[in-house]
């Protein structure tokens, strides 16, 4: 069975943006499974309902996982496979002489969910997890960049991750937004205004690069232009 396996930043940026129903509508038309692993629905519906701020988002999500349109992949294989990866990838950066921690268990959880079950593709918002699997070679000058230290690159350990990653297929919620606006799926927000279709798609799209989405306005803009709206 096709599976889609998301990470926890796409569901918080569709959630915060009142875009979390198209999961739903999606799934319809998939013909497959939307899994998300127990790391990432501890950060999503376990951690929040014990705060008031986030308590609703993750209400929501329960109520997904209830109604069968998120799966909750339930594997201590997944885990082990996410710590034996998440030391090879906190070992590709150091300064100092110490290691640079820049992954998380829960992403990488997904990241290992996505090798053990062989998803036909992961989604991920965050920059970070993007450039590690899609582009490694620019990881050491982005993390330069953020945190203004020269780093010394572990090449091997590089190279180990990126032979271990390379075949996993990444999307954004960006990318969902835009197939759930070709689907029609949003018609019903198209309004009395001029130029109503392309400030809906804009709108939607700047909502989750505010929450969250790595997008740059370039390519937002590229995606409004090939809609022709």
């Amino acid at each position: 069975m096709k599976t889609i396996i998301f990470d926890s930043g796409p569901i918080i940026s569709l959630a915060t943006s009142n875009l979390l129903w198209l999961l739903e509508e999606l799934k319809k038309s998939f013909s497959g499974s939307f899994a998300i692993t127990r790391g990432v629905k501890h950060e999503l519906i376990d951690r929040p309902l014990e705060t008031r701020r986030f308590k609703f988002e993750a209400l929501q999500v329960q109520s997904l996982i209830e109604r069968k349109i998120l799966s909750v992949i339930e594997d201590e294989a997944v885990v082990a496979k996410a710590r034996e990866l998440l030391v090879l990838a906190n070992s590709i950066l150091s300064a100092h002489g110490q290691p640079i921690k820049i992954m998380q268990i829960g992403e990488m959880q997904t990241i290992a969910a996505a090798l053990l079950y062989k998803a036909d593709a992961v989604v991920v918002d965050e920059r970070i997890t993007r450039t590690l699997l899609e582009n490694p070679g620019a990881l050491q000058r982005l993390m330069e960049k953020r945190l203004h230290v020269q780093l010394k690159l572990n090449e091997k350990a590089l190279h180990e991750f990126d032979e271990a990653t390379r075949h996993i297929t990444l999307i954004r919620s960006i990318e969902l937004i835009t197939v759930a606006y070709e689907r029609g799926l949003l018609d019903k927000f198209v309004v009395n205004i001029p130029n109503a279709r392309r400030e809906l798609l804009e709108s939607t799209l700047w909502s989750v690069k505010l929450n969250g989405c790595s997008v740059t306005e370039d390519e937002i803009n590229a995606i409004v232009k090939s809609e022709r709206v």
